[in-house]
């Protein structure tokens, strides 16, 4: 009896072990798989600071995208896209498109890296590139040296803020090896944040090697003597608008009349400085008020000699040597300057 009691005390002792571990083991698999959710909401939320509905799912497609598995080599342009390019794009840029296809199989590979903080975290070096204009424009020479020497480029964040997204995702999209992690913590394997110099020269000297290489460069690298010779189907091959912002464009296009092409597009950049507040040298109409009126004369008096050699139709008929109003499109960061064209009896402008 007293030997039988002390094994069943055994097998009692035994059993609430294992289900003490299992009860651990239960929980742990819940917490884990809290975590696992809690990861996936951090990839599909984004900040998207008074953004519509339809922007933030654009951002969202984006980083699921780059979540995907690392796949470093191979990875050429699908056909799919090739077909929908050829149905959007001037039958004048596709020979050019075969030819990044062909380079897109290189092994070297030339990634324009993000290069900030996020705004919206206190951790990792890495933000959706959401600059354009002279960043665009060293972009296209860096992507025009990448071509001459046949080799791969791929793109970190596009710049889906500003309606834009890759053409070729499946082939132009830069995934961190760290895939999900990366995204989740936004973190990178590379920092380019100190706008190293690059070494253009040397771009082509690992095409065919069996070892993928890859070189990161920052948009605005430091030193680099870019130059504005580049193919004009360049930007449409890389980029492309998404549906939502192709749906602003088309009701503009209809409000402002500009699918007639009679409308002269102005765009008057002042500076980050007088236009913003922000704390830097970027004054591009230094002088005041005064200088501003300058140079909105000198704007006005350009596009109208381009309307008059263009021989565009004036407001209520007639070419541009009568007497209607020439039709302007105005761009512009600063609201003094609007309100210049606001008073500007001269021509119809819209803003």
């Amino acid at each position: 009896m007293g030997s039988d009691s002390i094994h069943k005390s055994s097998n009692y002792r035994l059993s609430l072990y294992h289900s003490a571990h299992l009860s651990i083991f239960s929980r742990t698999a819940f917490l884990f798989c809290i975590a696992c959710f809690i990861c996936l909401m951090r990839i599909l939320h984004v900040d998207d600071n008074g953004k519509t509905g339809e922007s933030k799912n654009i951002l969202n497609s984006t980083r699921l995208r780059k979540a995907l598995p690392y796949s470093p080599t191979n990875r050429i342009i699908a056909p799919r896209e090739i077909e929908s390019a050829k149905e959007e794009l001037p039958s004048q840029c596709l020979n050019l498109v075969e030819h990044f296809n062909k380079c897109q199989s290189s092994t070297e590979t030339i990634v324009f890296g993000c290069h900030r903080k996020w705004c919206s975290s206190w951790y990792g070096h890495c933000e959706q590139v959401n600059g354009i204009g002279d960043r665009t424009q060293r972009m296209l020479s860096m992507v025009t040296d990448a071509l001459d020497k046949c080799i791969r480029i791929e793109f970190d964040y596009p710049q889906s803020r500003n309606g834009i997204d890759l053409r070729f995702p499946s082939s132009f999209e830069y995934r961190d090896p760290w895939g999900i992690l990366a995204e989740i913590f936004h973190f990178r394997s590379y920092d380019v944040s100190n706008q190293g110099e690059i070494d253009v020269d040397s771009w082509g000297n690992f095409r065919d090697s069996s070892v993928v290489h890859r070189t990161f460069v920052h948009f605005t690298p430091t030193g680099y003597q870019w130059h504005r010779h580049y193919n004009p189907c360049l930007y449409h091959i890389l980029f492309k608008t998404t549906n939502e912002f192709q749906t602003e464009i088309s009701y503009y296009e209809d409000l402002f009349k500009l699918k007639e092409g009679h409308t002269i597009g102005i765009h008057f950049r002042t500076g980050d400085l007088t236009a913003f507040g922000v704390d830097n040298k970027d004054i591009r109409a230094p002088g005041g008020m005064n200088s501003l009126q300058s140079s909105y004369e000198k704007m006005m008096s350009c596009a109208e000699t381009l309307a008059i050699k263009l021989n565009l139709r004036r407001q209520g008929g007639g070419n541009s040597h009568g007497h209607g109003k020439l039709r302007f499109f105005l761009a512009t960061d600063n609201e003094h300057v609007k309100d210049m064209a606001k008073r500007d009896e001269r021509y119809d402008i819209y803003m």
